[in-house]
């Protein structure tokens, strides 16, 4: 059996130094029947790698099933675990290039708990904290914060690894990063920290002199540049993508058709947001049209080559009869591409809003949730620790007599006081009594008391509001909404001014809310300010939001909310 590792040696070695034809005319020779086990692993694992060169959906298929086989017969050896993970690993990463979400990461989970288990070296461990991270950035938003978690492992434990994997480590963390900041609730910090790590990506990338990865990470740049507000750095990155793309194809090494459409899909956002509709509209049109433009010039090109093939004297007519039927093939060819673009933009659609539902989904969830906290956590404050300090301080009531100092005493008496003045305080403003005695316009009109009565602003109120009409869930959203546009006004536009006015008719609530603050440049409205707060809380109750603001000039909000709703 000895003598069949000698081809199978050989077409490793050719196929680690890229040589995949000889790799392959080695491979064939082997005889796997007289392989031991070790060795038919090794000849499954190649032939995997090698029937992956075809990059066709049944040749990936092909290579899962070789890999599993592989993986069975790995299981049946002794000390073989990292191996096995190994190979959880790799089908994993097939099913990745599928875009199999749940079987990627169910393989990648496997390689990381046998990793775990077997407390494997720092190093593998690191590929599995990377593979996690990847996979549950790509489970969704309920899996972001895991994902965080594990890049910020597979960075810890970096430093023996290749550039090659710091790159990837770099640039998953900046991917992740980058969405989280799409969640309510999370700073500007996490924005910095996406730029960072893409920065570092790209740098990584651009030594490595991978074209590929150098591609990939400016687009993620862009997508950053872009939720920072900043189009038009983000279309300078896109053009120089562009550049690149454009040299490749030049140079005969035409890139996935995925690069274009990403690049020509963000260069049309980047446009958009810029106000230059025209560019806007021609990247997006690129990002459909051109790889039917690639696919119909590779038909015509393969109908000319037929024409000249068959252009002899005896098989003229032949070849122009191929020729004609070529061409009504690159016809049809066109056509059914166009259906299908049409098809995938439909589907891309719908996926779009069933993302964009989702969003919805945990953003309610999230919102909720915290209503719910502070309901436990103010009750906790008025039933637990008011009426303890209560207990307190009668207590020492009790004691007046028998106390020498007394204006300690009374000193002491008067801090218990004021301590149980602020956890009423504190509770009151969590979650507001006169909200759920009364409703939402008296518990408006409480707010603004308390504003006049701890501020110096002058507040000038306009209420008209129903009680009953608004569900309590939603009343408390709005009362949160106002909550959080006087906060602005008073902890970053230094108003000294603010109005207020709600109105309600038979199916919406208008409020109109105005503040003579220092204001702000509009495209700060992303960045922060609380804004985001606010935006996701409407978006929740389905309402419209419109802004007016500019610097030395106050702020004027004008939010639309149907009355009736899920909420």
């Amino acid at each position: 059996m000895g003598w069949q590792q000698v081809p199978l040696g050989r077409a490793w070695t050719f196929y680690e130094k890229g040589q995949l034809d000889s790799a392959e005319h080695y491979l064939n020779a082997v005889d796997s029947r007289l392989l031991n086990n070790n060795d038919k692993v090794s000849y499954l694992e190649l032939s995997a790698e090698i029937k992956l060169k075809e990059q066709t959906a049944e040749a990936r298929l092909e290579a899962i099933e070789s890999l599993i086989q592989a993986l069975e017969l790995t299981r049946t050896l002794n000390g073989e675990q990292l191996q096995e993970a190994k190979l959880n690993d790799r089908i994993g990463d097939i099913y990745d290039m599928m875009r199999q979400r749940v079987q990627t990461h169910v393989y990648y989970n496997e390689a990381y708990l046998i990793r775990e288990q077997t407390r494997g070296s720092v190093d593998s461990r690191a590929i599995s904290y990377l593979n996690m991270a990847k996979a549950n950035y790509r489970m969704g938003y309920d899996s972001l914060t895991v994902a965080l978690g594990f890049a910020r492992q597979a960075m810890a434990n970096s430093e023996n690894q290749s550039k090659a994997f710091v790159y990837e480590a770099n640039y998953w963390m900046g991917a992740i990063f980058n969405v989280i900041v799409d969640l309510p609730d999370f700073s500007r910090q996490y924005l910095d920290s996406a730029l960072r790590y893409s920065n570092n990506a790209l740098s990584l990338a651009q030594e490595l002199q991978d074209t590929t990865k150098i591609i990939v990470s400016s687009n993620l740049q862009s997508f950053i540049k872009m939720n920072s507000g900043e189009p038009e750095q983000a279309q300078q990155i896109l053009s120089n993508v562009e550049v690149i793309l454009k040299d490749l194809e030049a140079r005969n090494k035409t890139p996935s058709e995925e690069y274009y459409a990403t690049t020509y899909g963000n260069l049309s956002q980047a446009y958009n947001a810029l106000g230059d509709y025209e560019q806007a509209l021609k990247y997006s049109n690129l990002r459909y049209n051109y790889v039917v433009g690639m696919i119909m010039q590779a038909e015509r090109t393969r109908v000319a080559q037929i024409t000249e093939d068959y252009r002899t004297d005896k098989q003229l007519d032949q070849a122009e009869e191929t020729a004609f039927f070529a061409s009504r093939r690159a016809s049809y060819l066109g056509v059914g591409l166009v259906v299908l673009l049409v098809v995938l933009l439909i589907s891309y659609l719908i996926f779009i809003q069933t993302l964009q539902r989702k969003k919805l989904e945990n953003l309610k969830a999230m919102v909720m949730g915290e209503e719910q906290e502070r309901k436990r956590v103010a009750k906790d404050l008025h039933d637990g620790i008011g009426v303890l300090l209560t207990s307190v301080k009668l207590r020492l009531s009790a004691f007046e007599d028998s106390v020498e100092d007394k204006k300690a005493y009374k000193e002491s008496l008067s801090q218990i006081d004021n301590a149980c003045t602020e956890v009423r305080r504190i509770s009151h403003n969590m979650v507001p009594a006169s909200l759920t005695k009364l409703g939402l316009a008296e518990a408006t009109m409480d707010l603004l008391d308390n504003v006049k009565a701890s501020t110096q602003l002058r507040i000038e109120e306009n209420i008209d509001v129903e009680e009953g009409i608004l569900n309590e869930k939603r009343e408390v959203l709005v009362y949160r909404i106002i909550q959080e546009l006087i906060n602005n006004s008073i902890k970053y536009a230094q108003a000294s001014t603010l109005h207020l006015t709600m109105k309600m008719d038979d199916s919406h609530l208008y409020i109109l809310y105005k503040d003579d603050g220092k204001g702000f440049e509009r495209n700060e409205v992303n960045e922060g300010l609380g804004l985001k707060s606010i935006a996701s809380r409407i978006d929740i109750l389905k309402g419209k939001l419109q802004i007016q603001s500019s610097p030395g000039k106050g702020s004027h909000f004008t939010i639309n909310i149907p009355v009736h709703g899920e909420n």
